[in-house]
């Protein structure tokens, strides 16, 4: 794989590769991330993204109803809020942990040096931004992001213009789908980009 790394490849504490942090959540009963079936990778990044859509209605919620109580009440909600959102970086940790078991087990290198990005022995030259998008969309799974965020955050340029954004958003696609990496650079209003591992 030449000088390659593997999305996978910080190391992080403990054996919990890919996290570049200290793993604080506990995994489920039953986890095993050292798994090398793909299904197994899959089938926890699917529980853990539920987890995470039930934890943010509760939140939606909670945040709703706490304009309308006692103050007394309202501090006891906030201690609540904080407890779900406890869990839910606990959650998004362990999400995390699996997208990046999983594509270790697809197969899938970025090269920081040459700008590669390689899968099941197909590569690909990208140019700084393409790569700088694919990596931050990367790093960041399971998570949308608007535009100006993309901008900021991706590529530290705030200054650049929104259609060049969607310019490279369209471009990754076709370089995702030459590769036959399984994702689908998606586009919700309201919510952003976001690149989410295929279902079928």
């Amino acid at each position: 794989m030449g000088k390659g790394k593997r999305t996978t490849g910080k190391r992080g504490p403990k054996g919990a590769q890919g996290t570049g942090r200290w793993v604080t959540s506990r995994p489920l009963e039953g986890e095993n991330i050292g798994t090398n079936r793909w299904e197994d990778a899959r089938h926890w990044m699917s529980i853990y993204a539920d987890l995470l859509e039930f934890k943010r209605g509760i939140l939606g919620r909670v945040r709703r109803d706490m304009t309308t109580l006692s103050p007394t009440a309202q501090k006891a909600a906030a201690t609540d809020l904080e407890i779900i959102e406890t869990q839910m970086n606990g959650y998004q940790e362990r999400l995390d942990l699996w997208y990046r078991r999983l594509w270790e087990l697809q197969g899938l290198w970025l090269d920081p040096a040459g700008r590669m990005v390689r899968h099941k022995g197909h590569e690909v030259a990208l140019t700084k931004r393409e790569f700088q998008l694919l990596q931050f969309l990367l790093d960041h799974p399971h998570r949308f992001f608007t535009t100006s965020q993309i901008l900021g955050q991706a590529w530290a340029d705030p200054a650049l213009f929104p259609e060049e954004v969607r310019n490279y958003v369209r471009r990754l696609r076709k370089i995702l789908a030459d590769l036959a990496i399984p994702v689908d650079l998606v586009n919700k209003p309201g919510r952003g980009y976001s690149l989410v591992f295929h279902t079928d």
